[in-house]
């Protein structure tokens, strides 16, 4: 049996990446799973586990001019020229290679905004790379699923970002993972109104009679919208599969609540399956020489190595 290849980039080298990379791998240990990680290679010689582990996996040099001189916990050009290039290195392997698992180490949209003024994460990255329109961030963990409707946008463009016509196809994309990826088929979507109250009638606004309509265009099963202040309590995180939310906040307060250290970031849309772990570069905690948790970089790997694109 041939063993599933997984491509890690390593993220921003002056955060966690490189370091939870490399203890997720040892962490897991598979032998059914083979290892392709991007990083500079100065790096990585720096940490103790790289020594331990070098040997069972892939590694790819990227070589960036000037990399030691970049320091822990900040952000830098260099830093964010590096992490833009892990990841760039890491889609030429997926694609010279025919590898369908991309997993994607934190990264600081800072510091690479200062390479690439456009840039606004690895979602938009990707789907742009692959050149694909309908795609979503799901979050996920053992106890609950969510997909926001919006992501990286200021709060006050959400209102007038979404449309019947969006939710429509993003209540499509989310039916379409939770049956083929996940096997659930016949699954139970909610989603969390956008206003107070879920006020479909009220005269809070007309965000939640969008949600209504496109539900009406799908015409499959679906719930809500509810209000998102009891959407989220246990009794109703077990009524359902997958929690539809307006917003970046709206979906990543309880998400990380509930499931900050082992929830895993996995895009739908693409032809690959690109998964990250469900927090950010630690540049707190590594800037003064904390030891970053490891937890949900190896949820990250197993789910990739789980699912099928």
């Amino acid at each position: 049996m041939s063993r599933k290849r997984i491509v890690i980039s390593s993220g921003d080298p002056g955060g966690c990446g490189p370091f939870i990379a490399l203890k997720a791998i040892e962490s897991i240990g598979k032998n059914s799973l083979e290892f392709f990680v991007v990083g500079d290679q100065k790096i990585f010689q720096k940490l103790l586990i790289y020594k331990k582990i070098k040997n069972k996996i892939n590694f790819v040099d990227s070589n960036t001019p000037g990399i030691e001189k970049i320091k822990n916990g900040e952000p830098s050009r260099t830093s964010g020229k590096a992490s833009l290039s892990y990841l760039n290195k890491a889609l030429e392997l997926i694609k010279k290679k025919k590898i369908k698992r991309l997993v994607t180490a934190p990264l600081s949209k800072e510091a690479v905004k200062s390479v690439l003024k456009n840039f606004s994460g690895h979602t938009e990255y990707l789907a742009d790379y692959f050149k694909v329109k309908n795609f979503a961030m799901m979050m996920v963990s053992s106890s609950l699923k969510v997909v926001m409707a919006t992501r990286h946008i200021n709060l006050k463009a959400v209102s007038s970002s979404l449309s019947k016509d969006g939710i429509y196809n993003l209540l499509c994309l989310t039916h379409r993972s939770l049956q083929g990826q996940f096997k659930l088929k016949h699954p139970r979507i909610v989603f969390c109104a956008i206003n107070p109250h879920a006020g479909v009638s009220t005269f809070i606004g007309d965000e939640e009679k969008k949600i209504v309509q496109a539900k009406k265009k799908f015409k499959k099963l679906t719930f809500g919208p509810y209000p998102a202040d009891t959407v989220f309590t246990k009794e109703n995180l077990k009524r359902y599969d997958c929690i539809i939310c307006a917003y970046h906040d709206q979906a990543m307060i309880p998400f990380k609540l509930l499931s900050f250290r082992t929830g895993v970031n996995l895009t739908l849309g693409l032809p690959i399956v690109r998964t990250s772990p469900a927090h950010g570069v630690a540049y707190d905690l590594v800037g003064r020489g904390g030891r970053p948790f490891h937890s949900s970089m190896v949820e990250a790997i197993k789910l990739a190595s789980k699912l099928s694109p």
